[in-house]
């Protein structure tokens, strides 16, 4: 029989959080769609092993791990690990587009400056 905890009402409460945050995403008209399914995948993923607590005892098997707790572990670290090299991958994208708008403003700027001395 599963046995229910604080654990698993705290997962689901947060699952549903991240669920709720790719909805308003969505409604708000943002364009995120790999944030999106990001929140999607964590909160139903979240919610899924809130619901079902004994998954990671299959994980735990097949990883060849003593305790599910370890599995857990395991687990959330890589999925941590993805979401960081994502965020990395992001801020680097992010971090190139704003050079290339300081370069545009400062080549407009420029223009303007040109323009007003003639």
């Amino acid at each position: 029989m599963v046995e229910y905890t604080l654990v698993n009402l705290i997962s689901l409460v947060v699952g549903i959080a991240f669920l709720v945050n790719g909805y308003m995403l969505v409604k708000q008209g943002r364009e995120a769609i790999a944030l999106f399914v990001v929140s999607l995948a964590i909160g139903g993923g979240l919610i899924f092993v809130a619901v079902f607590p004994n998954v990671f005892q299959v994980f735990a098997t097949v990883l060849g791990l003593e305790l599910k707790a370890r599995a857990i572990l395991v687990i959330s670290n890589l999925t941590l690990f993805v979401v960081a090299t994502y965020l990395f991958n992001r801020i680097g994208k992010l971090y190139d587009r704003l050079s290339r708008l300081n370069e545009e403003v400062s080549l407009l700027r420029s223009e303007v400056e040109e323009l007003r001395d003639e």
